[in-house]
């Protein structure tokens, strides 16, 4: 029998001297907004989200996901379900007063959505004041179905959430208003007095 030392040696020397392993990555199917990680709205603003997935080798025919906010800063209005890909869908709001959308259930009767796909809008009024911000959160849903291929194969999936940062209206906003309130407050009084140009 050999010397334990020396069969450990002739190991290492082998796994050593072997080629190299090429290393395989695999693509992270992600769901997020297509208006990037940070948001910026004015108070007072309406605006809309656009949630997509991209990145999907297999593509879903389920969807599954929450979607939770700061209710102190955006109001939810209501949300559209992108239609195609998806012809079945529940939204589950009841809780969208207090910030959260418990769940959306999205899914195809034929086919699947492929490998990058629109799943829906959201549209809230922005009740926050100048600097306050509200992230809006990804989340699988609380049935933890999440997305899944045809023969409901899960599909590992990374959610990226958004911030939305309440900022100051633009100035050239303010002085396009000041001038155009001057031009209409000349011409009534122009029409007042009688005068022509």
């Amino acid at each position: 029998m050999k010397h334990p030392v020396l069969l450990i040696g002739a190991l290492a020397a082998t796994l050593l001297t072997a080629a190299p392993v090429s290393a395989t990555v695999i693509a992270t199917s992600v769901v997020k907004f297509s208006q990037g990680e940070n948001i910026n709205v004015s108070a007072g603003d309406t605006f809309t989200v656009d949630l997509i997935g991209e990145n999907f080798p297999d593509g879903p025919d389920g969807a599954a996901f929450s979607l939770s906010w700061n209710p102190g800063v955006l109001s939810y209005v209501g949300t559209a379900i992108a239609n195609p890909p998806w012809d079945a869908s529940f939204i589950s709001d009841g809780n969208a007063g207090t910030g959260l959308i418990d769940y959306v259930f999205l899914g195809k009767s034929v086919g699947n959505a492929g490998t990058n796909f629109a799943l829906a809008s959201f549209t809230f009024n922005v009740v926050g004041n100048q600097g306050e911000s509200s992230a809006l959160s990804l989340n699988i849903d609380s049935f933890n179905v999440g997305f899944v291929s045809p023969g409901a194969l899960p599909i590992n999936t990374s959610f990226i959430g958004s911030q939305v940062q309440v900022v100051p209206v633009p100035a050239a906003v303010w002085m396009f208003a000041t001038g155009l309130a001057g031009l209409m407050g000349s011409s009534n009084l122009r029409k007042k007095q009688g005068l022509t140009v």
